[in-house]
């Protein structure tokens, strides 16, 4: 019951900027304000259901390699690497010509690894966005700061990240967070973070080596993700439009590097299930976030160090609830005995048909510095 459109990037323009999207949010009017890895932000105009008449307008550019955008009071909001960035237009010309430094981050490195990911708001207002770890060479690799609703003030939410290019928000204001396979992480992961929690990779010395183990225990994920569904995890979005459809008030999760989109359920006993939509995207998923005009879910993002095959160099996608009432899986559980599945109509099961269709794996992961680990 739901469509895959896409939304045509101005690959022409007059500044031959290179459109590699890496982060969005929306205005309360459905206007989108859309990153690129090179640093630009672009304001989209025109999003209707047709999709015929997009306006792209370059709102900002010379930004340091922007990886999170919010829109907050009608203001955009970037995480760039140096900072978070405050975009404000005093003449009214559709270009942003202050821009603010709204807090700054003085763990600041030129290490090709050390991107800060994602933006994302809590209830009250704070914010939320993740540093690299491995790879790095900052003072506080793989940790996820809160920075209070005014910019001036910052405190380390949790730490034991790697590459946690992934964030999304709990509806009970929790950031969840995405990590990828290497050393210390045994596969891809979703985690639901917590004040003070540790997720398992340990700082290092040496850029290019595992860290040293010093404790004998992480916080476990919700959910580990084989490298054949996840090689390189996106972000997590909770949809609260009721507007989309079935997969409404339920997880969404992107891969990087597949270049898809997952169902994500996470249950009281913060255990999770996660299964593939049946769409391929242009580019590898980084961010995704639901457009208050219309109550659909729009996603960016690139290809580079992985992404789907042949993918393209960015992408603005829609996925879009048609009304169709075909079944789709809406929820998965286990139990003692099996794991339950939820659908959202009826579906038509012959328990003496076709067992090959059917297959069920377990397996174990080994916590280890080596790089990732076998089943």
């Amino acid at each position: 019951p739901y469509a895959l459109d896409t939304l045509a990037l101005p690959e022409v323009n007059p500044w031959n900027a290179w459109l590699r999207t890496s982060a969005l949010d929306f205005f309360a009017d459905g206007r989108a304000a859309v990153s690129t890895y090179g640093g630009d932000v672009w304001i989209v105009s025109g999003i209707d259901d047709d999709l015929d008449e997009l306006r792209w307008r370059r709102f900002a550019a010379g930004l340091f390699e922007p990886m999170g955008v919010r829109v907050i009071d009608g203001l955009v909001h970037v995480t760039c690497r140096d900072r978070i960035t405050r975009l404000h237009d005093l003449n009214g010309d559709g270009e942003a010509d202050f821009y603010e430094r709204f807090f700054h981050d003085r763990d600041v490195t030129s290490n090709f690894h050390a991107f800060n990911f994602f933006l994302q708001t809590d209830g009250y207002g704070a914010l939320f966005y993740a540093k690299s770890g491995q790879y790095t060479d900052f003072a506080r690799p793989g940790a996820i700061l809160k920075v209070s609703p005014d910019g001036a003030h910052h405190e380390v939410y949790c730490t034991g990240l790697r590459t946690p290019n992934g964030m999304g928000m709990s509806p009970d204001g929790r950031p969840l967070v995405s990590d990828n396979q290497g050393n210390w992480i045994p596969a891809s992961k979703i985690s639901l973070a917590r004040p003070g929690g540790f997720y398992g990779v340990f700082k290092a010395i040496n850029t290019n080596a595992p860290g040293k183990q010093t404790r004998s225990d992480f916080d476990q994920p919700v959910v580990w993700m084989p490298q054949g569904l996840d090689s390189s995890s996106g972000g997590q979005l909770w949809v609260d439009d009721e507007r989309f459809g079935p997969l409404s008030g339920r997880y969404l999760h992107t891969s990087f590097g597949k270049g898809w989109m997952y169902g994500l359920v996470i249950d009281e006993r913060e255990q999770g299930a996660v299964w593939r939509l049946p769409f391929q995207f242009d580019a590898g998923l980084q961010r995704l976030r639901v457009n208050p005009r219309d109550g659909q879910v729009y996603t960016v993002g690139l290809s580079g160090w992985q992404g789907p095959d042949r993918g393209a160099d960015g992408c603005l996608q829609r996925v879009r609830f048609t009304g169709g009432g075909a079944p789709i899986l809406t929820g998965a559980r286990a139990h003692q005995l099996g794991v339950e599945l939820d659908f959202s109509a009826p579906v038509q099961v012959d328990p003496d048909g076709d067992l090959a269709r059917y297959a069920a794996r377990r397996w174990n992961y080994r916590w280890t510095r080596d790089y990732g680990s076998a089943h």
